[in-house]
């Protein structure tokens, strides 16, 4: 909870130091945060690996609550990435594509319901 707490706080954070970036239409707030969590989930996870140490109640902090609330996008690249090293490629690519394109449709459909 206190790492959820931290990482949606620093979300904000940054997405509020960006709102200046406005010289295009590209969310530079939201680009960054998930830039930022794939990076830092990546240094966690294989720190993790490594190190055997690792305080598990920790590790559970800074990985699902602070870079979980930080960006979802994150956890995301990280279940492919882990199925793509478990030897699989056909079915991570197939859960990045379906994730994004039915994602989109969906956030589509739930719009235009709404009747905007």
């Amino acid at each position: 909870m206190l790492g959820g707490s931290v990482g949606a706080a620093l979300r904000y954070l940054v997405g509020v130091l960006c709102l200046h970036w406005r010289w295009t239409s590209l969310p530079w707030g939201t680009l960054l945060v998930n830039l930022i969590g794939c990076f830092l989930l990546g240094m966690l996870m294989g720190l993790g690996e490594k190190n055997t140490h690792f305080n598990p109640g920790l590790y559970l902090m800074l990985t699902v609550g602070l870079c979980g609330a930080f960006t979802t996008f994150s956890t995301f690249t990280a279940d492919a990435f882990r199925m793509m090293n478990n030897g699989q490629w056909l079915m991570p690519m197939l859960y990045v594509c379906v994730s994004i394109v039915a994602g989109f449709l969906l956030f589509y459909v739930g719009r235009t319901l709404i009747g905007h």
